[in-house]
Parts: C-alpha cells; structure tokens; sequence
C-alpha cells in the first residue's frame, strides 16, 4: 500500500517566490570548509602555535562560524523573499536544545559510548555509532521537524531541505560548544572538530529530508521515510568514528602528534559526496514529479 499523504505540485505552488536553498546550503558549507582547511594549513605549514588563554579564545572563536554563515546566507535573506520559511529559526533553536537535553544525557550517560565504542573493530565502530549516536540524532531532529514544521509548513520540497539543514545547524551548534569547551584542543584540531560535527549532522539531515520529501510529496511507499532514517542514522556511523582515527591523537591533547590534514581530507570528501548525492536524487525526485504532474494534465486536456 502507497503512502496517502502525498501533496500534488501544482504551477501555483512551482513558482512560490521562496530563497533558493540548495545554492545557499553549497556556499555556507564551501566557505565552512575553506576556512577549516585554511586553519590545519596554517598550523601545519606555517607552524602556528598558541597556548593557554590565546588558543582557547581561538578555538572557541570557531564555534559559531557555522551557525552564522547559515545566518547570513540562509535564514536572514528569507525576509526579502514574497514566502519566506518562517520557523527556521524556531528548527534551529529547538534542536539546540534538544541537543542539551536529550542527545548528549542520552549518548554519554545512557550509552556511555565512550566507555566501550573507541577500542572497538572499525565495523563494530560504525555498528555502534549507527544504532547509538545515529539513531539519537535523527530521531531528535526528526521529532523537531514534526513538532515544527511537518507538514503545514511545507510548499515545496525545498523546503523539506531548508528545515533540515535548520536542525542540523542548530544541533551541531550545541556539540561543537560542548567538545570545544571541554576538549580545549589545539586550533586546528578544534577546526575539524567543528566541521566534523557540522558535516555529520549535514548528511543525516539531508538523507531524513529526503525521506520526508518523498512522503510528503511524491506516491512513496510508506517504508521509504523510515528507510530513510536509517540511512540516515547510518551515515553518521560512517563519518563519526573515521575522524579521531585519521587525525591520529586525543582533541583534547595538544602535544601529541597528530595528522589533521588526513582528518579534514576526509571530511571534505564526505562533504562533497553527501552534497552531491542529496542534490542529485533531489533534482532526480523533481524531474520525475514535474514529468508526472505534466503527464496528468496532458491526460486531462485530451
């Protein structure tokens, strides 16, 4: 049985005046990934190197840089548009604190994943991230996304898209704050922290909206939005357990040797892999509903 809750794509609902998401999303990122790229290149070539109170305030400094650029390039500019997105920042908030409340207690101190995950085999790793880390994560932005947004707040499927970058903003916001804070890590090392867990919580979001937007509005079977969240729940057992190996030293040391440009190599690449895949089986997905909706009016006027 076909989900009931598709939404039909008329030309009225085409031609929104709405801020386009995914050249936005490429910019905040590119210039994310750029300026992480700059710090490891910086420290390694040129042997930069800060202590104590300097390095903190550095470190720190990082923090919000991806949560303004989505500022700047994405939720302030919905404003100047006819049919702006109006609870992105509402998404963004509430998955901060969701993030507080429920994922960190739930991934530290119920799972207590740092006790037993670390030492295991790589596939154990990314086992264990999966059904641990992964599925907390997309299950809190998840529900965020339903509170909030699903589905009265949907017009199109760039919206889906937008909502879920909201979330994933929002909620690596809060555990960038937290392992910058606690870690104290070298500059570059609080670099790729900070584009790790962006890049993580990227790529699930991504995968659960397109679930959701084939839910909503395409005829998907209704195991395509939960299959979804698993993927999605998946790639952050991919992606999470990678970076400290590759790094090859502990965050929060900064005397230990460590190869940061292997880290950030691979969080460029899975940048770029999860953006492409999600840009593309986004513009697969609407290709085949405007042919659809096309073919049904063909029909009708015959």
């Amino acid at each position: 049985m076909r989900a009931t809750r598709a939404i039909a794509v008329s030309p009225e609902v085409e031609t929104i005046d709405v801020l386009p998401v995914w050249q936005r999303i490429a910019l905040q990122l590119g210039v994310l990934a750029v300026v992480a790229l700059g710090v490891v290149l910086a420290s390694e070539l040129l042997a930069l190197e800060t202590e104590g109170v300097v390095r903190r305030a550095l470190s720190l400094a990082l923090v919000p840089l991806p949560l303004l650029l989505w500022l700047l390039f994405s939720a302030l500019p919905e404003s100047r548009f006819a049919r702006p997105r109006r609870s992105l920042i509402g998404v963004a908030v509430l998955s901060g604190l969701c993030a507080s409340t429920f994922g960190l207690p739930l991934i530290e101190d119920f799972f207590q994943i740092g006790q037993w995950l670390p030492l295991r085999s790589v596939f154990q790793r990314i086992v264990g991230y999966t059904v641990t880390v992964g599925i907390v994560d997309v299950g809190i932005k998840f529900m965020v996304l339903r509170f909030l947004a699903l589905p009265n707040a949907l017009r199109e499927r760039s919206d889906v898209v937008a909502y879920a970058m909201a979330a994933a903003v929002g909620y690596s916001f809060y555990f960038n704050l937290v392992s910058i804070w606690r870690l104290d890590p070298v500059w570059e090392l609080a670099a790729i922290t900070v584009l790790a867990n962006t890049v993580i919580q990227f790529a699930s979001s991504m995968s659960m909206a397109l679930g959701i937007a084939a839910s909503y509005f395409a005829n998907a079977f209704p195991s395509v939005l939960p299959l979804s969240l698993v993927f999605a729940a998946f790639t952050t057992g991919l992606i999470a357990p990678q970076v400290p190996g590759l790094t090859n030293g502990p965050l929060g040391i900064a005397g230990n040797e460590t190869r940061p440009l292997f880290g950030v190599a691979f969080l460029l690449a899975a940048l770029l892999l999860s953006l492409a895949g999600a840009y593309f089986l986004y513009n697969n997905a609407e290709r085949r509903q405007r042919e659809t909706t096309l073919g049904r009016g063909n029909r009708s006027g015959i």
